[in-house]
């Protein structure tokens, strides 16, 4: 990752975006090397030197023992032991039980919280996902060291934006990659992928977005409205309420954008058509019962189980 930043002149925000960190992630490992070296890099315990105010071990086993047994509160468990309420309900959430309705009361198992629609169409999910743009004539993994690429040169390369439309039933996917990720752009590719889902049988009948300035300007509810499609928006501050489509762009990076040192821009836009194809008729899904999204669409026409690829 410093490597990136410091010998082949990536920007923070691409790197950040390369190795799905936080760019304040990048920047400390970058600063760690240049103040340390190589020593800098090793991982350090981030554990406190000192906790004089730490509650004992064995306080905080009784506490989580009593919460699984008694199912007690944190109020009613710091009267029982003489503690804070809030001191207990710290140690509860650090144990993953600060919540008394998660979980079975007879085993004591926390649900898996997952959803899947019953119909194609009924929901689908957009999302934009922003990538760094190729270098005219490819970087240095295509050069070797030394080259004078577009960033030595002072030419900024800019980012592309990957709309993508997933739908919840089947995973099946359309995507699109551009320049930007303005309202006028996300109206077209919607009008665009309502009408590709249209072609394999799909009717969008809701659509789901997070609160991006282009998904709540007029221009993109005009849009649906002309296509019959409901809008509704993720909670703020929670992403894994798209986390379909989201998942879908996690994807994206492992499996197409740094799978191989793309000589230009042209070249990974043609890898990214073929990667779509395999996406939708090729690559088995976990959730889907190992079947292919296409697949997945057929069965539920024909009232069939899903064939596994």
């Amino acid at each position: 990752m410093v490597a990136c930043v410091l010998e082949r002149g990536w920007s923070i925000e691409a790197t950040a975006d390369r190795f799905q960190v936080d760019a304040k992630t990048v920047r400390k490992w970058r600063d760690r090397f240049l103040t340390e070296g190589e020593a800098g890099l090793l991982d350090r315990s981030s554990r406190p030197h000192r906790s004089p105010n730490c509650t004992p071990r064995a306080v905080r086993r009784r506490v989580v023992r009593m919460r699984r047994k008694c199912r007690w509160g944190a109020d009613h468990i710091a009267h029982e032991l003489g503690l804070a309420a809030s001191t207990v309900q710290a140690i509860l959430n650090a144990e993953g039980l600060g919540r008394l309705d998660r979980g079975d009361r007879a085993t004591d198992t926390e649900p898996v919280r997952r959803y899947q629609r019953e119909r194609p169409g009924e929901l689908i999910h957009v999302d934009v996902k922003k990538i760094a743009g190729i270098p005219l004539g490819g970087g240095w993994r295509v050069h070797g060291r030394g080259f004078a690429g577009d960033f030595e040169l002072g030419r900024k390369t800019g980012y592309r934006y990957i709309h993508s439309a997933l739908d919840d039933r089947t995973r099946l996917v359309y995507s699109e990659i551009h320049d930007d990720e303005q309202a006028i752009t996300a109206v077209g590719f919607w009008h665009r992928a309502v009408a590709w889902f249209a072609a394999h049988g799909v009717t969008c009948e809701r659509v789901l977005t997070d609160n991006g300035s282009c998904y709540k300007s007029r221009l993109w509810h005009q849009a649906c409205a002309a296509t019959n499609t409901t809008v509704k928006k993720t909670r703020p501050r929670r992403p894994q309420t798209n986390g379909k489509v989201e998942r879908f762009h996690r994807i994206l990076l492992e499996e197409w954008a740094y799978i191989r040192p793309w000589t230009s821009e042209r070249d990974r836009c043609t890898g990214y058509q073929r990667f779509l194809h395999f996406y939708n008729h090729h690559r088995s899904h976990g959730a889907l019962g190992w079947a292919t999204p296409i697949n997945t669409l057929a069965a539920i026409r024909d009232n069939l189980p899903a064939e596994h690829n």
